[in-house]
This record gives C-alpha cells, sequence and structure tokens, in this order.
C-alpha cells in the first residue's frame, strides 16, 4: 500500500497477541485503520464485531483491506476455517509469528507479520514433549540413517545433532541430495566430526556390512525407499529391491553386526495396498516382523503425508500456481493425512528409544483431510482466489492411488495401546505373513526383480495382498 492509501484492518482474535497488535498499529501506523476484532468467545466486549462465520458480511460491509490473524496457537483446523471462509474474498490475509516469539517477546507488531503457510493450516497443535530423557538416551551414541539426505532423513539428522549424539553417519545414493545437506551442516558450523556422509545404495550388500563395520552405529534408522506412487507402478522391480530388498539388506547387516536399535520407517500405504509401493513396504513390515528376538530391537514407524516433502504434493501446488495458475486435483473427493516434516522425524527418533520385537509406532494424525480444501487453503494464503485466480482441474486418479488412506487396518485396531508419548499409538505385531510363507514370496520376487520383470513381480505381489488386484 502507498503511504497516502488508508488501510482498513480486521483482527481475528481479541486476545493477547490481537490487543499487542492493535496498541502497535495505533503507535506506528497511521495509515492503518483497526475496524475490529473478530472473536468466537467475543465476552461482550463491544470492539468485537462478529465471529468467524460472519467473516464473509464483515469484510464487503466495511470493504476489509486486510485481514489478520492474531492466534498465535491456532490448530490447522480453526486456520483452514478461516481461509476457507474468506476464500473469495479479496482482502489481504496474514498473520502473528508463533505462540513462541509471542510468548518469548511479549510483542506483536504490524511490521513482524508474515504469510500463511501450510504448517499454519494443516498443522496440529504443538506437543509439548519431555526432551531430557530423549536427550540422556542419544548422547554419546552413534547413529547411521539411510536414505539421511532425503527430506525426512536430514530433519532426522539435525534432530539428531541437537540432540548430542557422538556422530550420525548419513547413508544415501543420490550425490547431489548428500552435497546439498553437506552445505546446509556447514552453514549452521556443525563440526565435521560429528558426522559423516557415505554414498551407497541399501542393495549393494557388501557395502552396506562394510559401512557397518566401519561407523559401528549404535542406532540405525532405516529411511531409504522408493516412495512414489505411480512411478513404482511402472517400476516394480525396483520397488522390491530397495523397498524390501534394501530393508532385508540393512536388518540382516544390524542384526549381524551387532546394532542395539533398528527403527523402519513405513507409510500409511501398507494399510490394505493398492499399490506396489505400499505392497512393498509391507512386505518389508512383515520381514523386520519375522526376525528373531536377539541383540538388536527392531521397531516400525508408520505415518502419513509429510507436510513438503521431497515429491510431496504442497510443492507441486506451490509450483503448479506459480506456473501455470492452475492446480491439478485427482479427485475433488480425495483425503490424505498431513504431518509436518518435524514431527514425522520427532517420532522416529522417540521410537528409537523404545525397546520392541516389530511394534509399529503411529502417530495420530487427527482428521483426514480434503486435497480440494488443500489447495483452497494454499491458493488463500498465497491472496489469490481460487476458481477466479486459480483454477482448480479434476485429471483422475493414477494407477495405485486410494481415495483415502488410513493408518492402520481393523484388526490392528483392536491392538492399538496407547504409550506414554503424547499422541503415540503403539501397534503389538502386525498382521504378518506366517515366516514360510514370507520367505517363499521372498524367493520368488528376488530374481525377477533383479532380471526387471516388473509383470511378474508385481502378479507375485498380488497374490500376497489381493487389495492389490483392485
Amino acid at each position: 500500500m502507498g503511504s497516502g492509501t488508508q488501510t482498513k484492518v480486521l483482527i481475528i482474535g481479541a486476545g493477547k497477541a490481537g490487543r499487542l497488535l492493535d496498541r502497535d498499529i495505533a503507535a506506528r501506523h497511521r495509515n492503518v485503520t483497526v475496524l475490529g476484532f473478530v472473536d468466537d468467545a467475543p465476552d461482550g466486549r463491544a470492539d468485537v464485531v462478529g465471529m468467524i462465520s460472519d467473516l464473509p458480511m464483515l469484510l464487503q460491509k466495511f470493504q476489509v483491506g486486510e485481514l489478520v490473524i492474531a492466534l498465535p496457537s491456532a490448530d490447522g483446523a480453526t486456520i483452514r476455517r478461516i481461509l476457507l471462509t474468506v476464500a473469495k474474498s479479496t482482502a489481504e490475509v496474514r498473520m502473528v509469528p508463533r505462540e513462541q516469539h509471542v510468548l518469548r517477546h511479549n510483542a506483536v507488531t504490524y511490521a513482524g507479520l508474515r504469510e500463511v503457510g501450510p504448517d499454519d493450516f494443516l498443522g496440529r497443535p504443538i506437543v509439548k514433549r519431555n526432551l531430557r530423557t530423549v536427550e540422556r538416551f542419544y548422547t554419546d551414541k552413534r547413529v547411521l540413517v539411510t536414505g539421511g539426505a532425503g527430506s525426512i532423513g536430514a530433519e532426522i539428522v539435525q534432530q539428531l545433532l541437537a540432540l548430542g549424539v557422538r556422530h550420525v553417519s548419513v547413508y544415501d545414493h543420490s550425490e547431489y541430495a548428500c552435497y546439498l545437506l553437506e552445505q546446509f551442516l556447514r552453514e549452521r558450523r556443525v563440526g565435521r566430526r560429528r558426522y559423516s556422509i557415505i554414498i551407497g545404495s541399501v542393495t549393494a550388500p557388501a557395502k552396506v556390512a562394510a559401512t557397518l563395520r566401519r561407523v559401528r552405529p549404535d542406532i540405525v534408522f532405516h529411511a531409504a525407499a522408493y516412495k512414489h506412487v505411480h512411478l513404482m507402478e511402472d517400476n516394480c522391480d525396483e520397488a522390491v529391491l530397495t523397498n524390501i530388498f534394501g530393508t532385508k539388506t540393512m536388518a540382516d547387516a544390524a542384526r549381524a553386526e551387532g546394532v542395539r536399535r533398528f527403527v523402519f520407517i513405513s507409510t500409511d500405504k501398507v494399510v490394505h495396498p493398492t499399490s506396489v509401493m505400499g505392497a512393498s513396504k509391507l512386505l518389508a513390515e512383515h520381514y523386520i516382523q519375522s526376525l528373531p528376538a536377539g541383540r538388536t530391537g527392531f521397531s516400525i514407524v508408520r505415518f502419513g503425508n509429510v507436510i513438503n516433502s521431497h515429491g510431496s504434493v504442497l510443492p507441486l501446488f506451490e509450483r503448479q500456481i506459480r506456473e501455470h495458475r492452475y492446480i491439478t486435483l485427482t479427485s475433488m473427493k480425495m483425503r490424505r493425512y498431513f504431518m509436518s516434516i518435524r514431527e514425522a522425524a520427532e517420532l522416529v527418533i522417540l521410537s528409537g528409544t523404545r525397546v520392541t520385537r516389530g511394534d509399529i509406532f503411529v502417530l495420530d494424525m487427527g482428521d483426514l483431510i480434503s486435497l480440494k480444501e488443500v489447495a483452497t487453503c494454499l491458493i488463500r494464503s498465497k491472496n489469490l482466489r481460487p476458481e477466479i485466480d486459480v483454477r482448480l482441474r479434476v485429471v483422475g486418479r493414477r494407477p495405485g492411488e486410494k481415495m483415502v488412506e488410513e493408518l492402520f487396518t481393523e484388526r490392528e485396531r483392536d491392538r492399538m495401546v496407547r504409550t506414554s508419548l503424547p499422541h503415540v499409538w503403539q501397534l503389538r505385531r502386525s498382521d504378518e505373513l506366517p515366516r514360510e510363507a514370507l520367505q517363499q514370496t521372498l524367493e520368488r520376487l528376488q530374481p525377477l526383480a533383479e532380471a526387471g520383470a516388473s509383470r511378474r513381480v508385481r502378479a507375485i505381489l498380488a497374490e500376497s495382498f489381493p487389495s492389490l488386484q483392485r
């Protein structure tokens, strides 16, 4: 806005953050007029002009130029509700910093307002965990992270370094991703003795065994995997080689080398799998659970879509908005679970402190969210209008995609128990295949996958998981 233009502002939230912002605007910004507050709990205050549901009427009535969300501790559902309510409005939408910033500085300024981001409208209430116990567990430990240069793996690496581990070994096949991670750690002045970067494949048994003997990790986090559903439908052989036999190679080597803990990162796509990716990860889960008790404790972490991870839907939507002014949707009815990269890595690290024999840890991911709502909120957060400035195009389902994801089966639900970790459930031994049947399936799959016989590989997977035949 130009210096001579008067900006009319509505503040959502009449609590402390909203009042601090109002005070700052009155003292420092003569060209900004606060018209009042919007709050669902007005408590009889005269300057509260309405509730969130009243926003369309209020924006039109007062010709509001800017809407400020002054709810620093609001969860994603609340932010989504606001963005969806004002979807067709031309008013600019910004918000105050999150709760920690407000509490630390005891100030909210108009100059310090920021854009609404995906973590705001998809996030859930921040869970405060007691990290002292976790820090004590990881202090002086040596850890290896496969896929450690990927989006989730790199976040695990960063959190482990912050927890004070002695050394983190990053094991990843992507030279470029390893280069980017190394640059990131150097820029943050992480001591070179605290980490090492090893370029290698989880499908190379001799390299894996030699690496574990050399770095002697106490804990292995296995994040390396192929994750793109539609690509793996056309490359079944590679999905099986990496997701199943790469996991088997890592787990077998960990047992042979006396690694104390092994955490396998799985996916919600293993539940009633309709894709080769999901089926391959489910067979890997079954293999982990089939291993006999021994020195190495195994656990599995299962979660849904991770916000802004490499190849996830959010970066795709953002690129489409930027380059094409449209967003492609599989279906207006498709729904997914979402979690932040921070939450995903934290759950993995927490599960590493638990001794189990193949138990599965599942984060309570809240409600399923419509991808149409996600797209609408993302468009509105850019101060654009859905279906006016940015169109939504339905392109149909790709092979292997589900309309709605699940985190566990009905049978698994009966064996879920709460843990002492907030919002984390533990599944006691999943519906693993009988060990002999699993071994036979693996023996049939390996030579076919190595020969690149994708169609025959898919047929064998479908024998084990009838849902794949749909």
